[in-house]
């Protein structure tokens, strides 16, 4: 027999034996049954009751309590300036002063001009006294008295004119030492000493603002402004620790500030109403013109449910859990959320306290799965109020739970 031949029976015999072996063995595993996979251990977390503060978050404007224009009254050559520019000035402190010698002047002439109108006047006054004695012995006539009645008249006139006069000078020449109206910080000088100032207007020189308190006026929309007032939670003169301001830096201002104005309406264009409340600024930390966010609480939800916020979902805008069902499965339910505090979000509809839903490992689960729950306490809360106005910012929460799920 040719070696060709032998080789190939000895392949197929081969085959034939290992054939026979898989399928004996595949007998044996048919005779065995599969094993019965239970319900997969999950963690869950349990919707819990707390008490939740609504806390609205709104630009303001820092503005001076007091802001006084420092003006030239008078004109003249502006001589000297006695500050230094930035620094905090006293009521009364000296300012500027613009050259004086025009209404030392003016002022000399008045008084000169009263002192002769004076003096008339007291010739007048002893002639109109002599001439009523005449008149009474009946050696003037009528006539001539009151001839002199009326010189006496009119050099009265005249000196009361020539007061006024001297008044004037002296008030203009009061008018060149220019003083601090207010205690409080003076900004830059608009005119440099040797300039002329004040004539035919009234020449700003410096700006004057203090800085001890300081106003922060922001504006809320009308349905926070409701909850707040029917919760007594924005009133005037309210006490510390309802408003809290964070600067630009990020940073939570070191003092509370209170509710000082609530303005009469509301503005018809933008739906919303001007609040001005009032801050210590003992430090001098503050400044007019400043911007920051004002953190004011505008509801108490007492006994709220809620659920961590990484545990919800969204899909185009409509908001689910995936909670447990009383038989074990998972399934996906809708909710309505409020605001968002601290990692939690108030859960106004959809589900109740001590409902189980999952908060972590969205990706692994979907609906009808059915699991075996281990129910963990609930993450002591980190991070900050929720964004400006108090609503959830939803791209933020996507995000961190799609980080979580990974």
């Amino acid at each position: 027999m040719p070696k060709s031949a032998i080789h190939r029976a000895f392949c197929f015999t081969s085959i034939l034996l290992l054939s026979l072996l898989v399928a004996g063995c595949s007998g044996d595993d048919a005779t065995k049954a599969p094993a019965a996979a239970g319900p997969t251990p999950l963690k869950v977390i349990k919707a819990a009751s707390k008490d939740m503060p609504y806390w609205g978050e709104f630009i303001g404007q820092i503005n001076a309590v007091e802001t006084v224009d420092v003006r030239a009254r008078v004109a003249g050559f502006l001589l000297k300036k006695n500050f230094n520019e930035g620094r905090q000035v006293k009521k009364g402190e000296l300012l500027f002063v613009i050259d004086p010698k025009t209404f030392q002047e003016d002022l000399k002439q008045a008084q000169s001009s009263l002192a002769y109108n004076q003096a008339l006047m007291n010739k007048a006054e002893k002639d109109f006294e002599r001439f009523g004695t005449l008149l009474d012995e009946g050696v003037v006539s009528r006539d001539e008295f009151e001839g002199y009645q009326t010189e006496f008249a009119t050099y009265q006139a005249k000196v009361n004119e020539s007061k006024a006069q001297m008044e004037n000078a002296r008030l203009q020449l009061g008018y060149t030492n220019i003083y601090s109206p207010i205690d409080g910080v003076i900004g830059r000088v608009q005119v440099d000493v040797g300039n002329l100032v004040g004539q035919g207007e009234n020449t700003l020189l410096a700006t004057i603002s203090t800085v001890d308190p300081v106003y922060v006026n922001f504006s809320v929309s009308e349905g926070d402004y409701l909850r707040a007032k029917r919760q007594r939670l924005i009133q005037e003169n309210q006490d510390h620790g309802k408003v809290k301001l964070i600067l630009a830096d990020s940073s939570d201002y070191e003092y509370d500030g209170k509710y000082d104005m609530i303005d009469r309406a509301i503005d018809s264009r933008t739906g919303t109403l001007g609040i001005r409340v009032i801050f210590p600024n003992p430090d001098k930390l503050l400044r007019p013109g400043q911007y920051a966010k004002v953190r004011v609480l505008i509801e108490m939800v007492e006994n709220a449910v809620v659920i961590p916020v990484r545990g919800v979902m969204d899909v185009q805008g409509m908001k689910s859990v995936y909670m447990v069902g009383e038989d074990g499965k998972i399934v996906s339910q809708p909710v309505k959320l409020g605001f968002e505090l601290k990692g939690l979000t108030v859960v106004e509809e959809g589900l109740k306290v001590g409902d189980m839903v999952i908060a972590d490992g969205l990706r692994r689960v979907k609906a009808g799965m059915e699991i075996k729950p281990i129910v963990v306490p609930m993450e002591k809360p980190q991070g900050q109020p929720a964004s400006m106005g108090g609503q959830p910012d939803e791209k933020k929460q996507d995000a961190t739970s799609e980080e979580k799920d990974g």
